[in-house]
């Protein structure tokens, strides 16, 4: 991990950055691409490469088709000069700094290995840079930030929607600090270990081509802060640390919509919305340092638009704004990425080259 915290009145103060925020997005259909003779060596690289990649926050509908590997990389841009209040009310994120103050700019893995027709695994893995400033000075953290790991599991066989236009999944998802500094300033993460459960409900249109999905899930923030480290930090004194205090993150409800609609079989539009609920009122605020709260509830509201362009190569971008919350960033939030879909394994039955 690096860090560094510079004066603003530098020459140093003229580039900035943003938020922790992985975004999901649905596939737009692909061109299949069938294993030739280096099957077996790209099967390895998928297999190896999976292990690197990253996790949806918000569940999805459909599970991946069993061999079939998406993987995407993405690059994430939040930038905020204002924050909500624990009690709802907008001020300047930092006191005295009117323009933006608070920047993430940071990089997401992420992948889906369809391993059977029924369940998919799904990782993800954030580079993240973070930045704040105050009305004297700025300070930057990067570093590798929470890994997820998780998996889909199809419930069409149990709600009897197997084969139709209706698609039920459950979603389960660990997220994993990889042992970065917890308590510099501002952190790449909160430094414990979370849990996600949730459900989500999916709706085909076809022949239209369009589809919906919701879902809604419970986020455990456990008390396990031992794959995070601290370090000591005198508050008044060091400028680049505050006392590590391992607090108590509340637990959160999650939900999600969106929907979208395919153009001429490569264009994908959506409108999305995302909540996220602590269980505990809100009652005291975060601080510019440390921007992490430990309870916080908000709304974000955005759209994507996605381009399928070759061989199962695409490309997307998403936009979210926050319309309201409590205790948190009022953040704008851009991710634009690069994805590939391929056959990483043959399924059951079937031998390379079929």
């Amino acid at each position: 991990m690096v860090r560094h915290y510079w004066n603003l009145h530098s020459p140093l103060e003229q580039s900035l950055e943003q938020k922790n925020y992985v975004v999901s997005d649905i596939a737009l259909s692909r061109f299949n691409l069938n294993v030739s003779s280096f099957g077996t060596i790209r099967s390895l690289f998928a297999l190896l490469l999976f292990c690197l990649l990253p996790l949806v926050t918000m569940g999805q509908a459909w599970t991946k088709e069993e061999g079939k590997l998406y993987t995407k990389i993405s690059y994430g841009s939040s930038t905020a000069s204002e924050q909500y209040t624990f009690d709802g009310r907008q001020k300047e994120y930092a006191d005295n700094v009117p323009e933006n103050a608070f920047f993430d700019r940071s990089i997401y893995l992420y992948g889906e290995l369809g391993l059977t027709p029924d369940l998919t695994l799904i990782g993800g893995l954030p580079f993240k840079r973070v930045i704040v400033r105050d009305a004297a000075f700025r300070y930057r953290t990067f570093a590798l930030g929470n890994a997820q790991i998780g998996a889909r599991y199809s419930l069409n066989d149990l709600f009897g929607t197997k084969g139709t236009s209706e698609s039920f999944a459950a979603n389960v998802a660990l997220s994993i600090p990889l042992g970065y500094t917890r308590n510099l300033t501002p952190s790449v993460g909160s430094g414990q270990i979370d849990a996600e459960l949730n459900g989500s409900w999916g709706h085909s249109f076809y022949p239209f081509p369009g589809y919906a999905q919701a879902g809604i899930g419970y986020r455990y923030r456990s008390t396990i802060y031992n794959l995070s480290t601290a370090i000591d930090c005198q508050e008044g004194i060091d400028k680049n640390c505050f006392a590590d205090s391992k607090p108590v993150y509340t637990d959160d409800l999650v939900a999600g919509i969106e929907g979208g609609v395919t153009i001429a079989n490569r264009v994908l539009i959506q409108g999305l919305a995302r909540v996220n609920w602590s269980l505990k009122q809100p009652d005291v605020g975060f601080t510019v340092s440390n921007p992490i709260p430990t309870r916080q509830r908000f709304l974000k509201v955005g759209m994507g638009l996605g381009v399928a362009l070759w061989q199962g190569i695409g490309v997307s971008g998403q936009m979210f704004f926050t319309p309201t919350g409590l205790n948190t960033v009022k953040s704008t939030d851009i991710f634009l990425g690069i994805d590939y879909t391929f056959n990483a394994f043959s399924p059951k039955g079937e031998s390379e080259g079929e």
